[in-house]
């Protein structure tokens, strides 16, 4: 089973919801979708449900929402789970730091990649590599490939 970085989740809900979330409503919403306190990873299925409050939030702002409305919302739209799960793959790349960079190379290839490997390449293909800095989906996929080079 899949886990997803909260962080992450955050920032894609905060597209699918078209402004930025506050920590308290943040947190509102993960003890609505039943995220246990203090995760920092959560599996596919919570995800889901995320992304689906942001959806219905951004349509309806006043109003309460429950679990259940979220799930029939799932249910009665089969492509919405396709949907929502390939949005949750696009934030995996599009909302990457350097320092996450090892981890999603040892998903997508398998391969372990040490932080200083990374910096290593980066100077080798004289570019710059910063573990603070937020990486476009194009730069992860660039480095992927240098991964399996």
């Amino acid at each position: 089973m899949d886990k997803y970085p909260l962080d992450w989740l955050k920032l894609s809900c905060e597209k699918v919801y078209c402004r930025s979330i506050t920590d308290r409503t943040w947190r509102k919403w993960l003890r609505l979708c039943q995220v246990l306190p203090y995760s920092r990873e959560i599996d596919t299925q919570k995800a889901l449900w995320l992304l689906t409050l942001a959806y219905m939030k951004k349509l309806q702002p006043c109003q309460k929402i429950t679990l259940l409305q979220i799930k029939f919302k799932l249910k009665e739209n089969p492509l919405a789970e396709l949907h929502l799960a390939e949005a949750i793959y696009d934030a995996r790349f599009t909302n990457a730091k350097g320092r996450d960079l090892p981890e999603i190379i040892l998903r997508v290839t398998g391969k372990q990649v040490a932080l200083r490997t990374l910096y290593r390449w980066a100077q080798k293909q004289q570019v710059t590599f910063q573990v603070e800095k937020r990486l476009t989906r194009p730069e992860v996929e660039q480095w992927i490939r240098w991964a399996t080079a």
